[in-house]
């Protein structure tokens, strides 16, 4: 697992940087030909500051899954599940709910498809409630964006072993075991006999992936992540530029439309020491958590129009983001239900809309008061 998050990470970097340097030489070349004027604000910051930072992410997006195709495609993956079953039968889970689990860190839709797998619905209610905490990869471009900010990119062992990468896959492992110790707790109080079925699995050969199908199909993953993200992206982008640039025409964000949104709902941010540029992100990523990179792409692309353009990393570094802020940030993420379509999937399926929404609002709430514990601790700790 570690080496798997290596791979999405620290050996991830020269696609990534490939991706970046693209973006930026195309829009060095659409910006010289444009005369100034808003067409030319548009195009520089909504579509290159906040789409451009999210399409830098797409290369770890698809090292994800085709590193859990290769694991699927060898038969492995049924045989993790049935490895899994004991120490998940602690937790309440089944060993079936390995799979479910595995898929989160896809997506969590595919993830609640697969859950019906399950011969019982106590046993994929439990399911349900630990997939959000899978670290989906809709999470991933905001952890690596974070983790860039926050970490130093040094690598150790002739370049190997990244403590980015290292860092990625703790982060990981924090949403694996919050999963288990939640649905674990979610158990206990369930009245309900858990016993559950034997557990019978049918276990594929061993074989050799193909590596024409597992590159067709990653391509095809990031394709359809990219595709499904990109227009909710690009639509919160330009709602974004519009209340960012007007009334002075970007001239002074914090006298915009969108900074007086920003500063109305400061107040629920601020305790973990994040402004308002953070809340309307966060806010704004409940469509698609990864909207959050593009928004904050566009919000300081606009801040900075009239600057030397840098990566976005850089640019929210400079801004003054503490170690103990951008740690709130990744617990935050971690924990906290922020996707529209897996609540209205988890309503269908469970056949509640009542479950849905209180996993939702349960989440969270204990998402804020972690972020907050973090923020608290690693304050004590660095001052």
């Amino acid at each position: 697992m570690t080496l798997f998050f290596q791979a999405i990470f620290t050996w991830a970097a020269p696609l990534m940087d490939g991706v970046e340097a693209l973006v930026i030489v195309i829009g060095s070349t659409v910006a010289s030909v444009m005369s100034e004027g808003v067409v030319a604000d548009f195009i520089n910051d909504a579509i290159f500051g906040g789409l451009g930072a999210f399409l830098v992410f797409v290369p770890p997006v698809f090292i994800l899954t085709l590193i859990i195709g290769a694991l699927e495609d060898s038969g492995y993956l049924a045989r993790a599940a049935l490895i899994c079953h004991r120490p998940l039968s602690v937790f309440g889970l089944s060993g079936k709910s390995f799979v479910p689990l595995l898929s989160g860190f896809a997506c969590a839709i595919p993830a609640i498809y697969a859950a019906r797998t399950l011969s019982s619905m106590q046993e994929r209610l439990l399911t349900y409630v630990a997939i959000p905490f899978m670290p989906c990869s809709a999470r991933l471009p905001v952890y690596a964006l974070l983790i860039a900010i926050l970490i130093p990119n040094e690598t150790a062992l002739g370049g190997l072993i990244g403590w980015q990468g290292l860092v990625m896959s703790g982060i990981y492992f924090f949403g694996i075991t919050t999963a288990l110790t939640v649905a674990a707790h979610v158990g206990r109080m369930s009245n309900e006999d858990r016993t559950g079925q034997p557990f019978i699995l049918e276990l594929p050969a061993y074989r050799l992936p193909v590596a024409r199908t597992i590159i067709r199909t990653a391509l095809n993953r990031a394709g359809h992540f990219m595709q499904k993200a990109g227009s909710v992206i690009f639509a919160i982008t330009v709602l974004v530029w519009i209340l960012g640039y007007f009334p002075n025409s970007g001239q002074d964000l914090s006298s915009s439309w969108l900074a007086s949104i920003g500063r109305f709902i400061e107040p629920v941010f601020s305790p973990l020491g994040l402004d308002w540029r953070y809340g309307v992100a966060i806010i704004a990523s409940f469509l698609a958590r990864e909207v959050f990179v593009g928004t904050l792409g566009t919000i300081f692309g606009i801040e900075t129009v009239d600057e030397d353009p840098a990566p976005l990393a850089d640019q929210i570094a400079a801004s003054g983001l503490t170690v103990a802020s951008g740690a709130a940030l990744v617990v935050f993420f971690t924990i906290a239900l922020q996707c529209v379509s897996t609540v209205a999937l988890l309503a269908r399926e469970a056949t509640s809309a009542r479950f849905a929404v209180s996993l939702m609002a349960g989440y969270l709430v204990l998402a804020w008061l972690a972020a907050f514990g973090v923020f608290q601790l690693a304050g004590a700790l660095l001052s």
